[in-house]
């Protein structure tokens, strides 16, 4: 007959031999909810629907210990699509500093891309000032990728499936950044016309001057539209970014 002090001893051992199982447990389902999670994340976004992502991404934040990039990441593909880019890029940022060297690339082409929009959305505003500086911002973005992001399609180290073409995404951001940034930066310091003391100017008519506005403002907005336009199609719908679950990052 055991003794108590012997049972006791032995059921001591058993729960302590039963913690490392139940560990084991918890991180198996902790991993088969962060590909169902991503799964959604991905198809909600190739859907635009952008609630749907925030409500994975949301999933993606608890207890995320394995990449907790992914969860802020996702959050801010939801905000891109919901066109809250300030928002979205904020958590573009908190990503950023998450991810590891192997997951940076996509992140700072999304960052990148965030940035653009509002430095777009300034420079339709008319403040060229506010604009320049949200270009170089983003071509700062760009410039501090590790070398690793353009080579081999900017894989970096992780799975082709993930990365591929992110290094070719960047660097065409970080290019038409840079000329943004150039044009905004010329526009706002474009020397301002104003009459000759004497009044020798030919006076202009306010009529004709109006529809040359008028056709002025039209063009800039058909351009600015058409580029924002094919740079969303190629956020939300290139396929360098691989499909199902990859796709959001």
């Amino acid at each position: 007959m055991t003794s108590p002090g012997r049972r006791k001893r032995r059921r001591r051992l058993l729960w302590w031999s039963a913690l490392p199982a139940l560990l084991v447990l918890c991180l198996s389902a902790k991993l088969l909810s962060m590909g169902m999670l991503a799964d959604t994340a991905a198809r909600s976004f190739a859907a635009g629907d952008s609630a749907g992502v925030a409500d994975a991404a949301a999933g993606l934040r608890i207890a995320n210990f394995i990449e907790p990039y992914r969860a802020p990441f996702a959050d801010g593909d939801g905000l891109f699509l919901a066109g809250d880019f300030a928002a979205a890029r904020q958590r573009f940022e908190e990503a950023l500093s998450l991810a590891g060297t192997a997951d940076e690339c996509v992140v700072r082409v999304n960052l990148a891309l965030t940035i653009e929009r509002l430095g777009d959305a300034q420079a339709k505003a008319e403040d060229p000032t506010a604009a320049a500086r949200l270009f170089a911002e983003g071509v700062a973005v760009v410039d501090a990728a590790p070398e690793g992001c353009f080579d081999a399609g900017g894989e970096a180290g992780a799975d082709a499936g993930t990365e591929a073409g992110a290094g070719e995404k960047l660097k065409q951001a970080g290019e038409r950044l840079q000329q943004k940034a150039d044009a905004a930066a010329g526009e706002d310091t474009a020397p301002k016309t104003s009459e000759q003391p004497g009044g020798n100017n030919p006076a202009a008519d306010p009529g004709q001057e109006s529809q040359l506005e008028q056709l002025k403002d039209s063009a800039q907005e058909a351009q600015r539209e058409r580029n924002a336009g094919q740079e969303r199609d190629e956020y939300l719908r290139d396929e360098d970014f691989g499909q199902g679950a990859d796709r959001p990052w």
